[in-house]
């Protein structure tokens, strides 16, 4: 009996169908990893794996060389991989309970001290499960790459939002810090079969540089996972690792690059798969790499995977108010408000809240909040609030350039506080849940639900559509990352066959606040000459920001041919 994936009933024994490579669609590169459903359930296993790091399935399917990065922990080698016996399989399980352990919530005190006493960077907590295939003489590389886990160190990462070499600096950070154990994950039965007495992963990637290789990497992500797998393999296609090996599968992944990224973030082997619902696709900076395929639930859909309570008005009215956030700076600004509207509750309030919330549908990141609140002083709810909102605040200006402006975030914070004036702080709570945090499960859920990534890849790949990796709602601003008429001149990496890139690098895009869109009404529906009386702000905001990016071009195109003219006539 072949091995199932525990969440989508694949088979996880064919790795050879990762790799082969589709005829080239409409709007993608040539060569594009294919978007099977098998393919992406097996991805979708992968990325489950990391969180929940039990390789049973996965040994039945014949992988083998498992290893299990948590926390600068690393386990690898013949001690997690020795052969079968009593002795063997109590060492292994014992090693897995371990990992688990390091990776759950526990000593929540411990964790905001160690916080509070290590420099920003010493506080990433990359998670990550990797394996081997060995299947046709070709041997095929499987990494796992966990989200945002239990402790808050894991959170931190994120809301570092600075460029760095035009990434997003968190993510740089945690791919970094992977590259940094490449040298110690190892490989045994690959290195038996090749004669050799070790094998290491960057010994893998070294072999892949060439024609003829037989190794494949196969990476996959959830969240921050999907996020570190994008910058990881911007990072092994630059060392010159040829991109026929590599594939990589994201679900719910946020964007990585900043502005005036060079190189076009669709030409990557990647494929991105997002729910139209969720918040994390629109955070962390302004690109995706790879190709980006969008679910959009309908409200049976949404039934399915959030249960009974999307029906109920308040979190309608909370979904069509996040849905408007479409970019990293619109949605922080929601996040900011969503914040001080809490911060106005009483400590004692926030409390309860937080005790009475369902674990079993939080995301991982929150799923441990109760624990720390129970063991913590008077006030420190309060305090972890502001905390939040300093960050948020300081990752709205790494990301757009400019502060938040007080006339902005007023307005959403008076949005927000309306929905809890009109429906009453449980029903706020469970609309908040509902629509910020259900739609971004992978794999946990309630009874009676099915986690939003789970369903998708089962009941709903039929419905997917490709969309451009980058096509936000927008309105102009310079900022300090681009400036107007600066050129960049960048050649592509070895996969681009040494093709040159030239771009004048525009204003930088983005909207201070939401547009003030206000949704029809029932009464409107059934009322031609209500709904006529409507103001029509957003085909105006849309006509005006077309017409301003319209004239930034002509005066840019002016001031070459100036400059040009200028050089002929030895000025």
């Amino acid at each position: 009996m072949s091995a199932k994936g525990p969440w989508t009933g694949v088979s996880l024994e064919d790795a050879s169908v990762l790799f082969i490579r589709t005829a080239p669609r409409a709007g993608a590169f040539e060569g594009a990893p294919n978007h099977a459903r098998r393919t992406v359930q097996m991805s979708y296993e992968l990325a489950a794996a990391a969180y929940t790091m039990e390789p049973e399935s996965w040994i039945q399917g014949g992988w083998r060389d498992f290893s299990m990065l948590v926390n600068r922990s690393l386990t690898t080698g013949a001690l997690l991989n020795s052969g079968a016996s009593p002795l063997n399989d109590l060492t292994r399980a014992t090693l897995q309970t371990l990992a688990k352990l390091k990776m759950s919530g526990l000593n929540p005190v411990g964790q905001i001290l160690g916080l509070r006493n290590q420099p920003p960077e010493e506080t990433a907590s990359l998670k990550a499960i990797v394996m081997l295939k060995p299947q046709d003489d070709l041997m095929t590389v499987a990494i796992g790459f966990m989200g945002t886990g239990k402790q808050l160190g894991d959170w931190m990462p994120n809301l570092r939002m600075d460029a760095q070499d035009g990434l997003h600096l968190g993510f740089l950070q945690l791919a970094q810090e992977f590259n940094g154990f490449i040298d110690q994950i190892e490989f045994p039965f690959a290195a038996g079969e090749l004669g050799r007495q070790k094998l290491t992963l960057r010994e893998i990637i070294g072999m892949m540089r060439e024609p003829g290789s037989r190794f494949r990497l196969w990476i996959s992500g959830h969240s921050q996972g999907a996020a570190v797998m994008q910058v990881f393999i911007d990072q092994l296609l630059r060392q010159g690792v040829r991109p026929e090996y590599l594939c990589g599968y994201g679900f719910a992944s946020p964007t990585v690059a900043h502005p005036g990224w060079p190189l076009p973030p669709d030409g990557y082997p990647i494929t991105q798969i997002m729910n139209a619902d969720d918040l994390v696709p629109r955070t962390g900076a302004w690109l995706h790499f790879g190709e980006c395929l969008m679910f959009a639930p309908l409200d049976a859909d949404r039934r399915q995977m959030y249960g009974a309570a999307v029906d109920e008005p308040c979190s309608r009215e909370a979904l069509r108010l996040l849905s408007r956030a479409q970019t990293a700076p619109e949605t922080i600004l929601q996040g900011l408000a969503i914040l001080r509207v809490l911060r106005k509750q009483s400590e004692m309030t926030l409390r309860r809240v937080f005790g009475e919330a369902d674990q079993r549908v939080l995301p991982e990141w929150l799923s441990s909040v109760p624990e720390w609140l129970s063991s913590l002083g008077e006030g420190s709810v309060l305090k972890l609030l502001d905390s939040l909102t300093e960050r948020l605040t300081q990752g709205y200006a790494a990301v757009s350039g400019r502060e938040v402006s007080p006339d902005a975030q007023e307005m959403a914070v008076k949005a927000w506080e309306s929905l809890l004036v009109k429906y009453g702080l449980s029903s706020w709570m469970r609309a908040l849940r509902v629509t910020a945090m259900l739609p971004h499960r992978l794999y946990r859920s309630a009874p009676g639900e099915i986690a939003s990534y789970r369903y998708i890849v089962t009941q709903g790949w039929d419905r997917v559509k490709r969309q451009p990796a980058f096509s936000p709602r927008m309105n102009v601003m310079t900022v300090q990352a681009a400036r107007t008429g600066h050129q960049a001149r960048t050649m592509y990496p070895s996969w681009s066959n040494g093709r040159t890139f030239r771009q004048a690098v525009r204003p930088v895009i983005l909207t201070d606040a939401l547009p003030a869109v206000r949704e029809e009404t029932p009464d409107e529906a059934g009322d031609p000459a209500a709904a006529a009386a409507r103001p029509a702000s957003a085909p105006v905001i849309r006509k005006v920001t077309s017409g301003i990016r319209q004239l930034s071009r002509y005066a840019s195109a002016f001031r070459l041919l100036t400059a040009s003219r200028g050089s002929r006539r030895g000025k």
